[in-house]
């Protein structure tokens, strides 16, 4: 059986998404140069160069299979560890590596926040200000 809720969601577009489409046409029309999409949070400009250096690095580099395989879930230790030294030496804030966890996107960190904070069976309610993304209904 499929979630009627789900179901739903999944064939609504949202006005977000309409914006990012309404983007692509007019692109069409009057050239990428002219058209300035704030829409789904996509670049509009490119990288610092040492971005783009720190990336080929990585591919020419690195193992592979390291490069391309999963980390940890909370993410990988090292990474951590360098967060947390950014945090305590830009920020006086003792932070602990052991607390941070990485997430692939804001969707993900919404996710893990609210299921840990949120008390099953949705008899809590989370209060948001809108504009808001769409997305935010299903988590």
């Amino acid at each position: 059986m499929v979630s009627e809720k789900m179901k739903q969601l999944g064939n609504h577009r949202s006005v977000i998404r309409e914006i990012f489409e309404y983007g692509n046409r007019r692109r069409a029309e009057i050239g990428a140069e002219n058209v300035f999409d704030f829409s789904l949070g996509n670049p509009s400009v490119a990288p610092p160069r040492e971005v783009t250096d720190a990336l080929l690095a990585l591919l020419t580099e690195r193992e592979p299979t390291a490069l391309h395989g999963y980390t940890s879930a909370q993410g990988a230790p090292a990474v951590r560890e360098a967060i947390a030294e950014h945090i305590r030496t830009a920020y006086g804030f003792p932070a602990d590596a052991g607390l941070i966890y990485m997430t692939v996107g804001a969707a993900a960190a919404l996710t893990v926040s609210l299921k840990a904070l949120l008390a099953d069976g949705g008899e809590e309610e989370v209060i948001v200000f809108t504009p808001f993304f769409p997305e935010y209904r299903v988590f």
